[in-house]
């Protein structure tokens, strides 16, 4: 790099100071990852001997995740969260592109007073109580769909792929309508295609947001058994975990080799490989997908 611009030292040292800077966040990022997963392959022993701070064991063991993929509270919280985290996405794509289909309609009766709507989800929320009173209301309390349908439209989402859609040639549209299709071949042959990069980037923003999620769920859900792995993980990590806590540390950790401490960042890096693994294979699209949108 330096070689590249001998003739210029100043951007030579803009270029340098700038890869030093870039390096120091992506190892600042790094560190916490590389502490969780060391902590995961150490026994209890070390741990105390360390004052439990390891970032490379000396002794690894995988004994936490083999006694943690063994527990039937996990598998089944895994359960809950993929199910959520596949079922919620589409259920939000279909209904916000097809609500940003319609509106994208200039010659729509009543434009501007759904897309005032819209904006107002935007900008103000029903609040706890009475979200919890509408779940209440229609029978989703303690159902795994109080986790989904309340996401089920994404506003701000919906904004950007309207604002996509009309940008798309009309040309496009005219020449479709000549050829006789009607309102559903138009979005699902036509608008869907062009509009993937926004619609995967949106799809991407809603996996992660249901994958993290916990807090509906402690709200919502009573049953234990349909508790995500985020709501299990944070009964593990909270010092206010109740009889869960328990129940899953005496069954997992009941001997001396691995503590609470290891199962509970074993449960950490279980919780995080599924983002990793998806994330590259939507990347493309999700960069696009915001670049575009934010010009647009």
């Amino acid at each position: 790099m330096i070689k590249r611009f001998r003739g210029s030292p100043a951007e030579a040292s803009y270029q340098v100071v700038v890869h030093f800077t870039i390096a120091v966040v992506a190892l600042s990022a790094l560190l916490p990852l590389v502490y969780v997963v060391g902590m995961s392959l150490t026994s209890q022993g070390e741990l105390i001997a360390r004052n439990y701070f390891v970032i490379i064991p000396n002794e690894p063991t995988i004994e936490a995740y083999r006694r943690l993929l063994s527990s039937k509270v996990l598998w089944n919280s895994v359960f809950i969260s993929v199910f959520r985290t596949v079922v919620g996405p589409l259920v939000t794509i279909a209904f916000t592109v097809a609500g940003a289909y319609v509106l994208a309609k200039k010659d729509l009766p009543g434009r501007r007073i759904l897309l005032t709507m819209v904006l107002v989800t935007i900008l103000f929320r029903g609040g706890l109580i009475p979200s919890y009173l509408v779940m209440q209301q229609t029978g989703l309390l303690n159902t795994v769909w109080a986790l989904i349908l309340p996401l089920a439209v994404d506003s701000f989402g919906l904004l950007v792929i309207k604002m996509f859609i009309e940008n798309i040639p009309t040309e496009l549209t005219d020449a479709a309508q000549i050829d006789g299709v009607n309102e559903w071949q138009m979005m699902t042959r036509l608008i869907v295609p062009l509009a993937a990069p926004a619609i995967a980037a949106i799809a991407m923003f809603n996996i992660v947001t249901h994958w993290i999620s916990w807090f509906d769920a402690l709200v919502y859900l009573q049953d234990q058994s349909l508790y995500p792995l985020q709501l299990v993980l944070r009964n593990m990590l909270s010092s206010e975990a109740g009889s869960l806590n328990d129940q899953m540390l005496q069954s997992l950790a009941d001997s001396q080799r691995i503590g609470p401490e290891s199962l509970k960042m074993a449960t950490v890096v279980v919780s995080i490989i599924p983002i990793l693994m998806v994330y590259p294979f939507l990347q493309k699209h999700f960069i696009r997908g915001v670049y575009m949108g934010a010009v647009k």
